[in-house]
């Protein structure tokens, strides 16, 4: 099968990860190109066909269209994967200039509404808050990734805490950093990540007067190996339309706690999540410290289960999704 994938480059998040893992996975065994900025390279396999693209052109001018129609035509893929609204619009419109049209399919990765979603042939939830947002037929894949071994790394010598993701107040890091002020233990805390609320919680950790406990790292290559060496991860987000970290967290971190939201919402035990506000994450903290063994025991429980968010399985999915497109197209 030759297979586009579509990605509008802002930064390496969830949304391009889930892409990559896909476009890695698939290579294996299909012909793949993908439609993105030339930075996403670094995070490619070499099969993989990558062309320069700018997304950031205007999708209805009638000549940057055609040219896409050209380059559509010169690759001729059987199917089309969106991973973004503006990349739907730019290749249902460019099709207006080719004679054989090719399906396209669109993965919803936000719980933001997007209208335009209807443009495409077939829609996929993460999960099933987002399927409630679309209202064409769609089809629910919950998302993978692809596990790479971790290796122990130096730590602080105290009860390590990472925090990982963008730094976007929808990820309540700031809830995470007040709720670490309220701590009467001894720890270290690890945020990595980048994004537009750095200098804001680099202002409120001076503030709190926690420079020597809680560091922003930046982004990570290897948050495995950083899991893998931690003693808790923490998923403090007002809200997540899936949450890629929880899946981190099942394959390298020994416990992890989560506020109520995304996938984390399905897969832990009561016992291990908490509300979004500092002193519910406090006390939850507190509690997980002084019974850690206890806690690790029952989240060993749930990483026992981390074969149902391989790469492997979700593209296997996606790959019957295609498939059953690609069938049901040719026979309209």
């Amino acid at each position: 099968m030759k297979i586009l994938h579509t990605l509008h480059w802002i930064q390496f998040a969830g949304t391009e990860k889930v892409c990559v893992d896909l476009c890695n996975e698939m290579s294996k065994e299909h012909q793949v190109y993908l439609l993105s900025n030339e930075k996403i390279l670094p995070y490619l396999n070499n099969e993989i066909q990558l062309i320069d693209f700018d997304f950031e052109k205007n999708r209805y001018n009638p000549l940057f269209l055609y040219q896409t129609a050209k380059l559509l035509d010169k690759i001729s893929p059987d199917i089309i994967h969106c991973h973004n609204t503006k990349e739907i619009e730019i290749m249902k419109y460019a099709q207006f200039f080719l004679t054989k049209k090719i399906p396209i399919i669109a993965t919803k990765h936000t719980l933001q509404y997007k209208k335009k979603y209807n443009l495409a042939d077939l829609c996929v939830a993460i999960l099933e808050d987002t399927k409630q947002l679309l209202k064409q037929e769609s089809i629910i894949i919950k998302n993978g990734m692809a596990y790479q071994p971790p290796t122990k790394i130096a730590r602080p010598n105290k009860f390590y805490i990472v925090l990982s993701g963008r730094l976007d107040k929808m990820k309540g890091f700031d809830i995470a950093i007040e709720a670490l002020s309220l701590l009467n233990f001894d720890f270290e805390c690890h945020i990595f990540g980048q994004g537009e609320e750095q200098a804001n919680l680099q202002q409120q950790i001076n503030a709190l007067k926690l420079q020597d406990k809680v560091l922003l790292k930046g982004f990570s290559n290897h948050i495995n190996d950083v899991l893998y060496s931690c003693d808790l991860q923490i998923i403090p987000s007002r809200f997540e339309p899936y949450g890629l970290v929880a899946i981190d967290a099942i394959y390298y971190a020994p416990l992890m706690i989560s506020s109520h939201t995304g996938i984390s919402e399905q897969i832990l035990s009561e016992i291990l999540k908490f509300d979004s506000n500092p002193q519910a994450l406090s006390a939850k903290i507190t509690e997980v410290y002084s019974n850690y063994s206890n806690f690790v025991a029952i989240f060993e429980q749930i990483k026992a289960t981390k074969d149902i968010f391989s790469i492997e399985k979700m593209t296997t999915s996606y790959l019957e999704s295609y498939q059953n497109l690609i069938a049901s197209y040719g026979s309209n």
